[in-house]
């Protein structure tokens, strides 16, 4: 077999009919330079220490997409790289997208060492974020600390306000996932600014110095098969540990983390929860408040606060095996739009015409109604 193809071309054919539909991104990232970004780091501090010794995100990890990508690390940036509002403008022209959520991408924050460094880091982020995408009228997304929840909560009550800011955004990973209680203010905060939660994979992906880290050798395994379990494993946490009965109107959309996984997740879940619940009354939300089980089965709470983007779709070959589990992964009610622009993996919305799969509701669904259900616009 030939090597597949490794990027899409900026220009590639996107259906007219796409022109025409409303397309909300919920996964468009942009780069800020360092040099910029540090400009906006206000602990003097961390400012000489990212000037002087790191740069703004220091890195030390054992893989690393140059090694399955013909461009190296540049496979990031195969579409482009967007630092300004008018750079984000000009790639969405290209691909019928009407309205992307940004964010700063930059997803090896949580592997750095230093909690002081990445709070200056994220608020420096969102100060640029603010200044050159929501003040030029782009919806943003803010970004949280998932390392330290109080500062999350400052950061969320200083600038989730703001004018198109329009979602938190942070990560999930395997070593603390979000059911963990520490997280409630943040939660209650987010609920209080009518902000989603954007969870992003991070470069943390299998531990990498284990067992199972130091045997896997390809981007495959690393990179298609961690985040797809590593969301799993959160999505679980967060609703058997009552998350949704104590914050019903938190929504939380998971990017790059697959979703055919639904259909397996939401049956053996209450497959297992109705044969055990009686453990749930000793998780510490629901022994606090004297409740014996959730409110609802545990299906119910990832059909109505959880959402899953789209990108990459990997959809099955046959039209009908496609709509099948489309079905099954209640699409029609959690599935959302993502290109990961400007990334070598890009999702054009192109699928959603070219495949019998998506009749026209369907594809409103998933293109910008369920975006719009969670987001504040």
């Amino acid at each position: 077999m030939g090597s597949p193809a490794n990027r899409i071309d900026a220009q590639a054919e996107v259906p007219e009919q796409a022109f025409e539909d409303r397309v909300i991104d919920l996964d468009f990232h942009v780069n800020p330079l360092e040099e910029d970004l540090i400009s906006y780091v206000e602990d003097d501090v961390v400012r000489d220490k990212l000037t002087t010794e790191f740069g703004a995100t220091p890195l030390m990890g054992k893989w690393d997409a140059a090694y399955a990508i013909k461009e190296g690390n540049e496979g990031l940036f195969t579409q482009g790289r967007a630092e300004y509002a008018e750079d984000v403008r000009e790639a969405c022209e290209k691909f019928a997208i009407d309205d992307p959520v940004v964010n700063a991408g930059i997803n090896n924050l949580p592997q750095q060492h230093h909690p002081v460094l990445k709070n200056g880091v994220v608020q420096a982020a969102n100060d640029y974020m603010l200044d050159n995408f929501a003040d030029e009228n782009i919806y943003t997304a803010m970004l949280v600390p998932k390392w330290d929840p109080e500062y999350a909560v400052k950061e969320i009550e200083r600038v989730g306000s703001e004018e198109n800011i329009v979602a938190a955004y942070s990560w999930f990973d395997p070593k603390t996932p979000w059911g963990s209680e520490q997280f409630d203010p943040v939660f209650e905060a987010l609920v209080e600014n009518d902000l989603p939660l954007l969870l992003h994979g991070s470069l943390a992906y299998w531990p990498q110095h284990s067992y199972i880290g130091d045997e896997m050798l390809t981007w495959t395994e690393v990179l298609g098969f961690d985040w797809p379990i590593h969301s799993m494993v959160n999505v679980i946490n967060m609703i058997m540990r009552g998350v949704f009965d104590r914050y019903p109107e938190l929504d939380v959309v998971f990017q790059e983390g697959g979703h055919w996984w639904v259909p397996f997740v939401r049956y053996r879940m209450d497959e297992f929860y109705e044969m055990h619940p009686d453990d749930v009354k000793i998780t510490p939300r629901k022994h606090e408040t004297d409740d014996e089980y959730l409110e609802r089965r545990p299906s119910e709470y990832l059909q109505d606060n959880i959402y899953l983007t789209t990108q990459p779709l990997a959809l099955p070959r046959g039209s009908g095996q496609a709509r099948d589990l489309l079905d099954l992964s209640m699409a029609d009610d959690i599935f959302t739009y993502s290109s990961d622009w400007p990334h070598q993996t890009l999702d054009p919305p192109t699928w959603f015409y070219t495949s019998r799969a998506f009749d026209e509701e369907l594809r409103e669904s998933i293109l910008h109604k369920n975006a719009m259900e969670i987001l504040p616009i």
